[in-house]
């Protein structure tokens, strides 16, 4: 196949190799930034009208969280290391700045800018994997099928329709990998698994800002210092659940895996399809973070005791299904985990300190109960 860009456009890529030392750049942690206001964005969707905002963010995120992932696997093929990259990346920014910015908007009729956004998104995208391949252009012609979709959402005068063609949208994208062939692409795992880590870190950040949105404007007390304490609390309890073993060991995994498509499937599976879940779990968290601090003394309505217990099951289920991609031991565990979690929701209709508080005993009984099962499986058996 003749190439479709200029010759001057062309850049010769070299394959890294595992042993080399490829690490996030300054540049790659910039980018994420510009998804920090995207998660906020999300947030406020959500926390301002619980139920269309969940749906709204459920219908949105599987597009545009695949898009964004795409950027971690075009860095970690295609390292930012030249003026010419730098300069595509930042221009990507701008197209996700659109995109954060569009959000709240994104289900009003005639509202086209969130469309343009993606659109800049995966025009950048495409032009730096076609700088080195043009193996590419069967997916490049994918997202442009899915931002498509995106624009007909703006204007079919039915929402639920605008709902389907979201969906379309990552449909089409999600189900590229079962149809264009992986065989070829070689992936760093250290580098892969610290992208997925990071955009995850920033994110769970928007739980620490929720506490600030939900204490601004009222007089501190006891009260509210220990609703916030548990707050954080129970993203630190999130942060270790991830980083602390399931991260390393995923990475392990990767590095372990020679064949190298069954280690982007192994990838695709366990950190793009899984960390929906996720994401998605930090998002309904920071929203019930937000009705419930403010009011730790209060009872909760029912959408913001979902909010709290449903976030963190949400999280927890991404992390189980970390566990059954790469694989890791125990996934069901994080599922009964989820569960125990989820059972909770009653909690709040009483009290929402009482629920923040029980939501945090649980996971630090859980990861002590999962650090104690660990250490007894390392544990020699003695010779009879």
């Amino acid at each position: 196949m003749k190439r479709l860009l200029p010759q001057w456009f062309v850049e010769r890529i070299d394959p890294i190799r595992d042993e080399d030392d490829l690490r996030v750049s300054t540049l790659e942690l910039f980018f994420d930034l510009v998804f920090v206001f995207i998660i906020a964005q999300f947030t406020w969707v959500i926390a301002h009208d619980p139920l269309h905002g969940f749906l709204q963010t459920v219908a949105m995120l599987g597009f545009i969280w695949w898009m964004y992932a795409g950027y971690s696997w075009l860095t970690n093929v295609i390292p930012p290391v030249r003026p010419a990259r730098r300069v595509l990346i930042l221009c990507a920014m701008a197209g996700w700045l659109i995109v954060g910015l569009a959000v709240p908007a994104a289900f009003e009729e005639g509202s086209v800018w969130i469309g343009i956004g993606m659109l800049v998104v995966v025009v950048v995208h495409g032009l730096m994997y076609l700088q080195a391949t043009t193996a590419f252009v069967p997916i490049f012609i994918a997202n442009l099928a899915a931002v498509a979709a995106v624009f007909a959402a703006q204007f079919v005068p039915v929402e639920p329709w605008r709902y389907v063609m979201w969906a379309l949208a990552a449909a089409i994208v999600w189900s590229v990998p079962f149809f264009h062939s992986q065989r070829g692409l070689s992936l760093h795992p250290a580098h892969i698994v610290e992208r997925h880590g990071l955009v995850v870190l920033v994110a769970l950040g928007e739980s620490v800002v929720a506490i600030a949105v939900a204490t601004r404007g009222l007089d501190i007390d006891a009260d509210l210092l220990i609703a916030a304490v548990l707050g954080l609390v129970i993203a630190s309890c999130l942060w270790w659940s991830l980083f602390v073993h399931e991260l390393p060991r995923a990475e392990h995994a990767l590095t372990a895996s020679t064949d190298s498509v069954q280690r982007v499937r192994k990838v695709l599976k366990g950190l793009s399809y899984s960390f929906v879940p996720v994401l998605l779990g930090i998002l309904v968290l920071a929203a019930g973070v937000e009705h419930a601090v403010g009011h730790a003394t209060s009872p909760l309505e029912l959408d913001g005791s979902l909010l709290l217990s449903g976030g963190v099951a949400l999280f927890l289920l991404g992390t189980a299904g970390l566990r059954a991609s790469m694989p890791l031991p125990r996934p069901l565990a994080r599922v009964a985990f989820a569960a125990a979690v989820l059972a909770l929701t009653p909690l709040g209709l009483m009290n929402a300190g009482v629920q923040l508080a029980a939501i945090a005993v649980v996971l630090v009984a859980g990861l002590a109960l999962e650090r104690r099962a660990a250490a007894a499986e390392r544990k020699p058996t003695p010779e009879r």
